[in-house]
């Protein structure tokens, strides 16, 4: 399977997922789930061999979502313990109702032309949250991605971002000395692992999966049985 044949079947997959119809509906639903989960679950007991979650990805116009930066693309894959499910994997592109800038076409490859007929931004976090789930979510360097998320909630549906987002240098600063700032590329250079396409979401969320698992599977070896456990090792 080529590249172009993955990244379309993950677009079309969940372009099509039903449940969602219109903007009411859109924003019924991300109301909804703020009712449903709550920011501390019961995810920190589960055995790190068993956590379920998803790690997501972000590119976008810039650095600031309150300023007027906005998401351009989205890309998520789930993962079980350290398995990577690349059978259950999110991807598309987001109309940010602005001109993308010149920069980040280059770094990206995305242009306002590609996302000219793609989903607004209530209509692409309306379904990657019902592809989410309750799960937690997992994302490098992940202050990049809630901001993000948190802005586009709010601005979409006022509610506020409650799923558990966890950090993959939770674990790294925990188990190792990170490389420099602890880059994505940085790191994944230093472990041996590819990234296909760097600055596409989806396969920077592979990567940063991958990256999770080998911690993860690092972590249960140094004794640590779940995130409770973790959680209390850094503070």
């Amino acid at each position: 399977m080529t590249k172009r044949d993955l990244f379309g079947r993950i677009w079309h997959m969940n372009r099509d997922m039903p449940g969602i119809a219109d903007d009411k509906q859109h924003i019924a639903y991300l109301r909804s789930i703020s009712k449903a989960n709550k920011p501390v679950d019961s995810s920190a007991d589960i055995p790190l061999h068993d956590l379920e979650v998803v790690v997501v990805d972000l590119e976008t116009t810039g650095f600031y979502p309150d300023h007027g930066d906005a998401i351009i693309s989205m890309g998520a894959v789930a993962m079980r313990g350290e398995h990577l499910l690349l059978g259950d994997s999110f991807y598309t592109l987001v109309n940010p109702g602005r001109a993308i800038p010149p920069h980040i076409r280059s770094l990206t490859g995305i242009t306002d032309d590609m996302v000219g007929d793609a989903p607004e931004l209530l209509e692409a976090l309306a379904r990657f949250f019902q592809f989410v789930g309750d799960r937690p979510l997992v994302a490098h360097h992940s202050r990049h991605e809630r901001e993000f998320l948190r802005s586009g909630l709010w601005k979409t549906s006022r509610r506020p971002f409650t799923h558990r987002m966890l950090d993959t240098m939770l674990l790294i600063r925990l188990l190792s000395n990170p490389i420099g700032n602890g880059s994505l590329d940085a790191l994944c250079a230093a472990h041996d692992i590819p990234i296909s396409r760097r600055h596409h979401a989806y396969c920077d969320a592979v990567a940063a999966g991958t990256l999770w698992a080998k911690y993860l599977v690092k972590a249960q070896s140094q004794g640590f049985s779940n995130l409770r456990q973790v959680y209390e090792a850094v503070r």
